[in-house]
């Protein structure tokens, strides 16, 4: 899977707003923005990254500190392949483009998306695909 993938994306995920940056496989930033959190900065994000790559949903790979909520699943739910990434290996990484640890976001974003190129797959972890999405239900 990590070889079809042609983009990338790391989301900053916060309560009220989520910051996102992406980037191609040669390392360039397409763009970076805010998604407000909810159902229609939800779906505005799935817009925005396939409009400005032109792509699938298939062949961008989304990494996240998160495992489930409302943006892994509206990811997934549009055809997104999302990655969680560890917090502890997010945070050792930051640090290479930081001084003194600090955390600012324009260094949050670039950690984000460098983990993302640069450890890919073996610091994130594959949630899903389009194919293998399998939710369960309630009764």
């Amino acid at each position: 899977m990590a070889e079809e993938i042609a983009w990338f994306v790391g989301i900053d995920w916060a309560s009220q707003s989520h910051q996102v940056c992406l980037v191609d496989a040669r390392r360039e930033c397409l763009g970076e923005r805010a998604v407000a959190h909810g159902g229609a900065g939800l779906e505005e994000l799935c817009d925005w990254l396939m409009a400005r790559t032109g792509a699938t949903p298939e062949v961008i790979g989304v990494a996240i500190e998160m495992t489930q909520g409302p943006v892994v699943e509206a990811l997934l739910e549009r055809g997104f392949c999302v990655y969680g990434i560890n917090p502890k290996q997010l945070d050792r990484f930051r640090g290479r483009f930081t001084v003194a640890g600090a955390k600012s976001l324009p260094s949050r974003k670039r950690g984000m998306t460098g983990a993302t190129l640069t450890c890919w797959p073996t610091a994130c972890a594959l949630i899903g695909t389009p194919f293998d999405v399998c939710r369960p239900t309630s009764q």
